[in-house]
C-alpha cells in the first residue's frame, strides 16, 4: 500500500483471452464487463479512482494488432498515469520478447506501477521487476500451448469435414453445425448458378469461343451482377473461384502457412504454398461435379504464362511503385510490335486510365528527381544568405503568453482531483473535466514546442546523395532490375495520372501527370509533383 498514491491518476485495461472466451460459450456472461466490476473494487479497496477503462475488443499476437494497448502505451510515456490496473500481468502482453521488453521498458521508464488482484508491481523495484517478467515469460510460454492445442483442434475439425473460414464463399453461407460444435456451408441457390455459369464458360467457352477469367469478369459485370464484397468482378476473383475446391463439395485447410522472418531489423509475415495441405470431403454439398473441377484445373494449367528467358525475367524499371488512382492495382509493363517500345498499362478491365510509352514515364520521373535536387540547392543557397529573423520578437511574446498559459492549466489540473475528493465533481463530471485540461495541457505544450524549436532541418536533404546517383547512374544501368533497384532507393511509389489518350500529333508525355513520393515518410508526399 505504500507504493500507490491516494491523489495519482490510474487507468485499467481489458482483454479477454482465449480462455475467456471458451467459458463464454459455456457460462452465460461477458468477460470483460465481470473484470471491470472486479478492478472497479480493487480500486476501491486500495483508495484510489479509475480514470480511464481501455477495452481491447480485437484479437492480436503482437502489439501491432492491438490499437488500446499502443495508445495506453503512448499515454504512459507521456506521463499521463501513474498506475495500470490489469486482472494479470499476462493481459498486457503475451507477444513476443520484443513486445514483452517494449512494455517492460515503458513501465520502467515511467515509473508506472502494475496493480493486479494478487500483487502491485513496481519495475524500479528489481525483485517486483524480475517477478513481473517472469510472469510474462510464462504467460507466453501458456500461450504458445493454447495455440498448438486450438491448432491441432482445427486440423481435426478440418478432416471432420467442417468449414473453418472466418467468412460466406461465394455460392454458400455458414452455418453452425447442429448438436457439435464445428461450422459448415449451406447453398445460395441464386448465388450456385453464377458459380455454375462461371466453371461452364471457362470449360465449354462463351458463344462458342473460348474464355479466360478477364472476359468472364466483364461478362459479369454487364449483367450487373455483385461480386463476393459487393463490388465489380476482377479477374483475380474469377480465378480464385476457378481454383477453389469448396465447389466440388471438398474442405481445403493449411493451403498457406505463416512464416516469420527478420528484415532489417523488423518482422516480416510470409505465406508460402504448404505442402502438406489437408483436401478432404466436406459435410457440405457441392455445387459442381469432381469431373467438371478437375477439367478446369488441369486447363488453367495448360494456359500458364511459359517461364521466361533470364534476360527478361525482370522488363519493367518501374515494377511495384506505379499505382493506377483509379482502382488501386500496380501497373504493368508489356510490349506490342506495333508500337515503338514497351508500355505501361493499367491491367483493370474499363479503368479509364490510359497506358504510356514507358520512356516518357523515364523522362518525367528523372525531370521530377532533377528538380529536387535544383530545388533543394535553391533553398541551401537561401539559407546561406545573411538575413534578420523579424519574427523573433512576437515570438518571445507569444512564447510567455504560452507559457502562462501552460502554468495556469496545470494548476487546475492539481485543483481537479481535490475537488472530486471533496464531492464538487462526480466520476463522470471528473473523467470529463480531466479530459478537457489534458487536451488543453497538450494544445499549450504543442503550441511552446513550435516556437521554441529551432528551424526544422529541411526534410529531403539525407535523400540528396542518392538522387544524385539516381539521376547520374539511371541512363548508364544495364537491366530493367537494375534500374527498379536505382529507383526504389529514393521513391516510395508513384501515383499515374492519364485518362486521355494521346492521338497521332500528341508527344508520348502528354496529359500524363505523375505524383511522386519520396522514400522517407517524413518527407511530404507533395514535393515530388511533376
Amino acid at each position: 500500500m505504500d507504493k500507490i498514491n491516494p491523489t495519482g491518476l490510474y487507468c485499467s485495461y481489458l482483454r479477454k483471452s482465449r480462455r475467456d472466451e471458451e467459458m463464454e460459450a459455456l457460462v452465460h456472461g461477458e468477460t470483460l464487463q465481470r473484470h471491470e466490476k472486479q478492478l472497479v473494487a480493487l480500486a476501491d479497496r486500495l483508495g484510489i479512482r479509475i480514470a480511464r477503462t481501455y477495452r481491447e475488443i480485437v484479437s492480436g499476437d503482437t502489439i501491432a494488432q492491438r490499437p488500446q494497448v499502443r495508445q495506453l502505451l503512448e499515454d504512459i510515456t507521456a506521463g499521463l498515469w501513474d498506475g495500470v490496473l490489469v486482472m494479470d500481468v499476462d493481459r498486457l502482453s503475451r507477444g513476443d520478447s520484443i513486445d514483452q521488453g517494449v512494455i517492460m521498458q515503458t513501465m520502467l521508464y515511467s515509473g508506472v506501477l502494475i496493480i493486479t488482484p494478487d500483487k502491485i508491481y513496481d519495475p524500479a523495484n528489481d525483485s517486483d521487476s524480475e517477478f513481473f517478467e517472469m510472469r510474462l515469460f510464462f504467460g507466453r510460454r501458456e500461450y504458445n500451448i493454447i495455440k498448438k492445442r486450438l491448432q491441432r483442434g482445427r486440423n481435426q475439425s478440418a478432416l471432420d469435414g467442417c468449414y473453418l473460414g472466418s467468412r460466406d464463399v461465394y455460392g454458400y453461407r455458414r452455418v453452425k453445425l447442429q448438436g457439435r460444435k464445428g461450422w459448415t456451408l449451406q447453398i445460395i441457390p441464386e448465388q450456385a448458378d453464377v458459380v455454375r455459369s462461371i466453371f461452364a464458360w471457362y470449360a465449354d467457352g462463351m458463344d462458342g469461343q473460348p474464355v479466360g477469367t478477364y472476359l468472364i469478369a466483364d461478362r459479369l459485370n454487364q449483367m450487373g451482377l455483385p461480386s463476393d464484397r459487393g463490388g465489380p468482378w476482377i479477374p483475380s476473383t474469377v480465378r480464385n473461384m476457378l481454383q477453389n475446391p469448396t465447389y466440388a463439395g471438398l474442405i481445403r485447410w493449411n493451403h498457406r502457412t505463416t512464416q516469420y522472418r527478420i528484415v532489417d531489423g523488423k518482422r516480416e509475415k510470409t505465406r508460402p504454398l504448404n505442402e502438406r495441405e489437408i483436401l478432404v470431403d466436406g459435410l457440405h454439398d457441392a455445387i459442381i461435379d469432381r469431373d467438371l473441377f478437375q477439367r478446369v484445373q488441369r486447363m488453367m494449367e495448360s494456359h500458364e504464362k511459359r517461364p521466361k528467358s533470364a534476360m527478361k525475367d525482370f522488363a519493367n524499371p518501374f515494377g511495384g511503385l506505379i499505382i493506377c488512382p483509379h482502382c488501386g492495382h500496380r501497373m504493368q509493363t508489356k510490349g506490342d510490335p506495333r508500337r515503338f517500345g514497351d508500355f505501361i498499362y493499367c491491367p483493370t478491365q474499363r479503368c479509364p486510365t490510359r497506358s504510356a510509352y514507358v520512356s516518357a514515364v523515364e523522362d518525367m520521373t528523372l525531370q521530377a528527381l532533377g528538380g529536387w535536387l535544383s530545388d533543394f540547392q535553391a533553398r541551401q543557397d537561401d539559407a546561406d544568405a545573411p538575413h534578420q529573423d523579424a519574427d523573433a520578437p512576437a515570438r518571445a511574446v507569444a512564447l510567455a503568453h504560452h507559457r502562462e498559459q501552460l502554468a495556469t492549466l496545470e494548476s487546475q489540473s492539481g485543483r481537479l482531483y481535490d475537488l472530486l475528493e471533496q464531492g464538487l465533481y462526480t466520476p463522470a463530471e471528473y473523467k470529463q473535466r480531466r479530459a478537457e485540461l489534458n487536451a488543453k495541457i497538450d494544445a499549450e505544450r504543442a503550441a511552446i514546442d513550435a516556437l521554441a524549436a529551432p528551424a526544422a532541418a529541411d526534410p529531403i536533404a539525407p535523400l540528396i546523395p542518392r538522387i544524385r546517383t539516381v539521376v547520374e547512374a539511371y541512363r548508364n544501368a544495364p537491366t530493367p532490375a537494375a534500374k527498379n533497384a536505382l529507383l526504389r532507393t529514393v521513391i516510395d511509389h508513384i501515383e499515374y495520372h492519364k485518362t486521355q489518350r494521346c492521338l497521332r500529333n500528341n508527344k508520348p508525355g502528354d496529359y500524363l501527370t505523375l505524383v511522386i513520393y519520396p522514400k522517407y515518410p517524413d518527407i511530404p508526399g507533395d514535393s515530388g509533383n511533376s
